[in-house]
């Protein structure tokens, strides 16, 4: 049987790609490679200062990677699975894979012992690169209950013997010894490259999941090549220009982009971590930055705070950011029309000059294109960061489409929609409201799962994201909220929790907002309040600022009631919050309620606070 068997035949990708002269993943990294052999291409911070390879230099590294898993006889279509953060060594894994005909299963380095012992058995990987001690210990752990792995590539020290069910070779003497062997296997990784097909699988793409056990999503080069070069136009980043990687390269988001930039003929500069990009940001000076909407909450809520808390002379500089928004909007607007005047365009420079610039500076002076996906971005978040001269796209699109189906245009966003469809790609409402798409961007189908695949896929290709959304009269697309996660009140009325979380979440006050209320007789909300906008109020207040603490102050629970009822007045009698509890802390990936992208597992949250939420409803 097929190992990557599916009720779906790719035709959209096969009419799509039948003009395209690069049809696979090692065709674009070749083609960059032959433009840009001296271009940087991959940067990693080593012993307090970047550093770059070139686009040779790490095909060298590619081949002596694919050369080495040759040596360890990988046939096309074989498994290798890896689990780590961002850097260099994770694109020479997934590139030496792909050179092989192999198929590259990557995890989030974040992944708990269960997660890895299911994706490895599921995906059947042979080979895993692991990166750090705590990733050799999960495997010591459960080596055990692997039931396919033969090899662990490690990037840090380890003892081989306390490893039984596999062989352990540390990665500078896997590439060592492909790079002995390269001349041997040259033949052998040209012909395997040539035989590689735009629809044959490249990645297994395992869903985070908010619910169940994660899906591998079987991802097609063709995929990635389509979205990539589709995206392209869009961006407006030249060769050799950077972008700052920090989003889990494991998430498809963040992989597309970097595909994007070997189109390009880009740089790529991994930030060391989440907590370290406000300091890494200024030091690579980027042109592209990608992120979940967390990043720029924090950005907005971080300038917005400073402005309203100035020390000195705090009514003036106030009114004078309050001002230098209201131009850049005015500017924004009229820029969109076509009509802007050479008044506008001098109070607009002007504004720049004693506000604006301080914040393109805090990035790195360079940024030409900010972009967010993965969750949405609230409306007042992307009118901040668009009327202060930034370019910020929003695009929408899931693992099981590679990922892109919309982006908001540059020339004209929509503030509060995911944009339009993107060249080549289909999107439909079904009459329930879900959103449907067809195209050259829609994977195989589910690895391991035809079943699951088929209820994804219609027979007509049509793929059903799960999302319910609406299309406006210019073709911009809104999405409303997750179709598996509305709430269904006791008196039958159907809520969506995420435009009332997004309304909310508006508040400096407010950091994070999960609403309650499934099978319930009314509305509530758990609230997380936002420590640095709360410092001030609580000075004023007499309020502790532990967040326990805080959590039970009943004066914090009667102010954060009436914001949270003020956010909320917009809304339906039955979809407003009519109950609040204060938690004391964020959500967190630690604790299981976010996904890596940051997005709220909703059964984790309502499990963890269970004895909140029925203080709310006994109360």
């Amino acid at each position: 049987m097929d190992a990557f068997a599916s009720s779906y035949t790719p035709k959209p990708l096969e009419d799509w790609v039948k003009d395209q002269p690069i049809k696979t993943i090692p065709q674009l990294f070749d083609k960059a490679v032959k433009d840009n052999p001296q271009t940087r291409f991959l940067g990693a911070k080593i012993k307090g200062t970047y550093e770059y390879r070139t686009y040779e230099e790490v095909k060298d590294l590619v081949l002596s990677f694919a050369s080495a898993l040759l040596d360890h006889g990988i046939e096309p279509g074989d498994r290798v699975a890896q689990i780590s953060n961002n850097r260099p060594e994770w694109v020479i894994t997934d590139l030496g894979t792909m050179s092989v005909g192999g198929v590259h299963a990557p995890l989030y380095a974040t992944v708990s012992n269960h997660a890895l012992t299911y994706i490895l058995n599921d995906s059947r990987a042979r080979v895993l690169v692991a990166e750090h001690d705590g990733h050799m210990k999960m495997l010591k752990e459960c080596q055990g209950e692997l039931e396919h792995l033969e090899l662990v590539v490690s990037m840090t020290a380890a003892k081989p013997d306390d490893y039984e069910k596999f062989k352990v070779v540390a990665w500078d003497d896997f590439i060592s010894s492909g790079k002995a062997s390269q001349e041997k296997h040259k033949e052998t990784i040209s012909q395997r490259k040539e035989a590689i097909k735009a629809v044959d699988v490249c990645s297994l793409i395992y869903t985070s999941g908010t619910t169940g056990e994660p899906k591998g999503a079987m991802l097609m080069h063709g995929n990635f090549i389509s979205n990539s070069m589709c995206v392209r136009p869009m961006i407006g980043v030249k060769p050799g220009e950077i972008e700052l990687s920090f989003l889990p390269l494991s998430h498809v988001f963040e992989r597309t982009l970097y595909y994007l930039m070997v189109n390009i003929g880009g740089t790529i500069a991994y930030a060391e971590s989440f907590d370290t990009v406000r300091d890494n940001i200024i030091e690579v000076k980027p042109h592209l930055v990608a992120s979940v909407p967390r990043l720029y909450e924090k950005i907005h809520a971080a300038v917005t705070t400073k402005a309203a808390n100035a020390p000195s002379m705090r009514r003036t500089r106030k009114r004078l950011f309050d001002w230098a928004l209201n131009v850049g909007k005015e500017y924004c607007q009229a820029k969109w029309s076509g009509n802007v005047s050479p008044i506008l365009s001098a109070k607009k420079a002007l504004a720049h000059k004693l506000v604006f610039s301080k914040i393109h500076d805090a990035t790195g002076g360079r940024i030409k294109v900010f972009a967010s996906g993965g969750a949405p971005l609230r409306a007042d978040v992307c009118e901040f960061f668009l009327n202060a001269g930034f370019t910020l796209i929003e695009g929408y699109g899931l693992t099981e489409t590679s990922p892109v189906i919309t982006m908001n245009p540059p020339e004209r966003p929509k503030i509060g929609t995911v944009g339009k469809t993107i060249s080549g790609v289909e999107v439909r409402i079904a009459d329930d409201g879900e959103i449907l798409t067809r195209g050259p961007h829609v994977m195989l189908g589910y690895f391991n799962k035809v079943e699951a695949t088929s209820e994804a896929i219609n027979d007509e290709g049509w793929f059903h994201t799960g999302d319910v959304g609406e299309i406006d009269d210019e073709g911009y697309l809104k999405i409303t909220d997750r179709k598996k996660e509305l709430i269904v009140l006791s008196n039958g009325k159907n809520v969506a929790p995420s435009p009332i979380e997004q309304s909310i979440k508006e508040s400096k006050y407010i950091e994070q907002c999960v609403v309650i209320g499934d099978q319930r007789n009314f509305i509530s909300a758990l609230i997380v309040p936002s420590y640095e906008g709360f410092a001030e109020w609580c000075e004023q207040n007499g309020v502790d600022k532990d967040p326990a603490k805080m959590a039970e102050d009943p004066k914090v629970y009667e102010f954060l009631s009436e914001v949270t009822k003020k956010a909320c007045e917009g809304f339906s009698r039955y979809e407003q919050v009519k109950k609040i509890a204060v938690l004391p802390r964020e959500l967190s990936q630690e604790h299981g309620e976010l996904t890596p992208t940051l997005k709220t597992k909703r059964r984790v949250v309502n499990t963890n606070f269970e004895d909140k939420i029925n203080s709310i409803y006994e109360s």
